[in-house]
């Protein structure tokens, strides 16, 4: 049986993002898993995942494909734009995660669109990684 990599990959993206001096000048702390009611803007949701298999009788491969949302309330879409190309440039790179070997990392797809309200701008950008699960004799714990 195989356990996906995805919520250690969540849990390892969200610690990035919080961590990042970068993300920090522009967001704070204001990282969450769920959209904010009471929300100070800007701020980042790391939102829905999704995971493709590719299973053969000797090895396990996925790719897991991860949407980080963005909410800026400046008037323009630059901002939210910036926090997006901030946000793939910290992400789009070797996550190191144990029994797993990272093999390659994309942006899939960004964009940047009125929110409901029509004045918050809401940013989108979604990231494919993809991992091998590593084997027994190969030292999994």
């Amino acid at each position: 049986m195989w356990v996906s990599v995805e919520p250690e990959l969540t849990n390892q993206i969200y610690k990035r993002l919080i961590s990042d001096p970068n993300i920090n000048k522009i967001v704070g702390d204001r990282v969450f898993d769920v959209v904010q009611d009471d929300a100070v803007y800007p701020y980042i949701v790391v939102g829905e995942s999704n995971v493709t298999n590719n299973e053969s009788s000797a090895t396990m491969r996925e790719t897991v494909g991860i949407v980080i949302h963005v909410y800026s309330q400046f008037a323009t879409q630059y901002e939210a734009k910036l926090i997006l190309s901030a946000i793939g440039y910290v992400l789009n790179r070797t996550i190191e995660i144990e029994n797993y070997e990272f093999q390659y990392s994309c942006i899939d797809s960004q964009a940047v669109f009125p929110d409901i309200d029509r004045f918050t701008k809401h940013g989108t950008i979604r990231l494919l990684f993809k991992y091998r699960h590593k084997k027994k004799n190969e030292g999994v714990y």
